[in-house]
C-alpha cells in the first residue's frame, strides 16, 4: 500500500467526521478513491493525500452550512483544480462555488455584495500533512 493512502475509517477518525457521512459521499460520487476502489470485502476504497484533502475541506463547508448541490459543486471543483492544491487557496461559496488562489481575487469577490462564504485552504493543508504520518498506517496494521 502506498505511504499516502488513507482508508475510510482512518480519514474519519482523523478528520471527526463520521464514517457514515463519509461512506454516503462516496456512495454519491462527494468524494474519491484515487488509490484503489472497492469492490466488495477485503479491497477497500483507498484515499491519497489529495483526496483527505477534499474530505477535509467538504466536511468543513458542510459544518459551515453550504448545501449538498453546492458541495457536490465544491468537490468538481476541488477534482479540476488538484494538482494546484498543494499552494493555500480560497473556496468562494455564493450561489456557485469558485477556487481562486489570489488574495485579492477573493477579496473582490467578497466586495461584489451578498453574502460569501470565503474558505481559506491553508488550515486544511496543514491538517493533512499532519495526518500523513500517523493515519496513513498499512491496513491491517496494529
Amino acid at each position: 500500500m502506498p505511504p499516502d493512502a488513507f482508508t475510510l475509517p482512518q480519514l474519519s477518525k482523523a478528520l471527526g467526521v463520521r464514517y457514515r457521512t463519509l461512506h454516503s459521499w462516496v456512495e454519491r460520487g462527494l468524494l474519491q478513491a484515487s488509490v484503489q476502489q472497492s469492490t466488495g470485502t477485503g479491497k477497500p476504497n483507498l484515499f491519497n493525500n489529495q483526496d483527505a484533502l477534499a474530505a477535509c475541506i467538504l466536511t468543513e463547508l458542510r459544518a459551515a452550512g453550504v448545501n449538498f448541490k453546492l458541495l457536490e459543486q465544491a468537490a468538481e471543483q476541488l477534482r479540476e483544480r488538484e494538482n494546484e492544491l498543494d499552494q493555500p487557496a480560497f473556496v468562494l461559496v455564493n450561489g456557485d462555488v469558485r477556487i481562486v488562489f489570489d488574495s485579492e481575487q477573493a477579496g473582490s469577490a467578497l466586495q461584489r455584495g451578498g453574502l460569501t462564504l470565503a474558505y481559506n485552504t491553508a488550515e486544511a493543508l496543514q491538517r493533512v500533512d499532519l495526518l500523513a504520518p500517523d493515519a496513513a498506517a498499512p491496513v491491517g496494521a496494529s
